[in-house]
């Protein structure tokens, strides 16, 4: 890898490790201070699956299905990726500022830093989702893997595209990111995480052209059901994270030439 690196020009060599360093300084300063440093990256969303599966199974009544944990687990990472991502991005130009306006920088390096360091962390509960279904389950696996890969590169896009919106809006907008932890807090009930899709979109079939819906329901169908996704939905989904992470990267470069001088 680093042989096939160095064979690019000094300049584009340089770009990717700054991009690097900056995904792993962002993913590492998070737990700085703390005595079980990145191990909580491990421990929280364990927990917090737990939380939610004695929640829903034994408090509420639901999750009767043995692999109910695996069903929430999925749903609740990829969600729990996207959130954390986007919040993240929305203050991105104000804690980058001195950088960008004394050092010749392009400005979506910042934002594709932070996709691999939220990436990475979605990789290490991903990990975990693997290691407690072998442990704990008796999951089937099969080249229907393979899928995942334009499910993930989909989920990147959008939730680029949606960073680069994000971020350009809270130079005008300084009460996004209290409008967005809203936004938020309702799409965590918009999109089937804890609910059966099945049952609502039959009513409101309109939901399946939520990108996030799509990309939850194609990784339980392929990790939890060892089966080939709904690919028409996919095929439409990916369109539409292409043309929010396309459409975005136009309004931020044009949008945050001037805006950036009122930060």
């Amino acid at each position: 890898m680093n042989k096939l690196l160095y064979r690019l020009p000094s300049k584009t060599v340089n770009r990717i490790e700054r991009i690097l360093l900056i995904a792993q300084t962002d993913f590492h300063i998070r737990y700085y201070g703390s005595k079980l440093g990145v191990l909580w990256a491990f421990i929280n969303p364990f927990f917090q699956i737990l939380v939610y599966y004695f929640a829903f199974t034994y408090l509420m009544g639901t999750g009767s299905q043995p692999n109910f944990i695996l069903y929430l687990f999925t749903g609740i990472i990829t969600w729990q990726f996207f959130s954390e991502t986007s919040s993240a991005s929305i203050r991105l130009f104000l804690s980058k500022r001195f950088i960008l306006q004394n050092i010749k920088i392009n400005k979506i390096d910042f934002f594709i830093s932070l996709l691999i360091s939220k990436f990475r962390g979605f990789m290490v509960n991903f990990g975990i989702f693997i290691a407690f279904s072998l442990l704990f389950f008796d999951p089937v696996y099969s080249w229907n893997l393979l899928y995942l890969i334009p499910v993930l590169i989909g989920l990147l896009l959008f939730s680029i595209g949606i960073t680069f919106i994000l971020a350009t809006l809270f130079i005008f907008f300084r009460d996004l990111d209290h409008l967005w932890s809203i936004v938020l807090m309702a799409g965590f009930w918009a999109v089937p995480i804890i609910w059966d899709y099945k049952i609502v979109c039959q009513k409101y079939p309109f939901m399946l052209y939520n990108p996030l819906t799509t990309y939850i329901i194609n990784i339980r169908q392929i990790l939890l059901e060892n089966s080939v996704p709904d690919l028409e939905h996919l095929y439409i989904a990916l369109i539409v994270s292409s043309i929010v992470a396309i459409s975005g990267y136009f309004f931020m470069q044009n949008s945050s030439k001037k805006a950036l001088e009122f930060l």
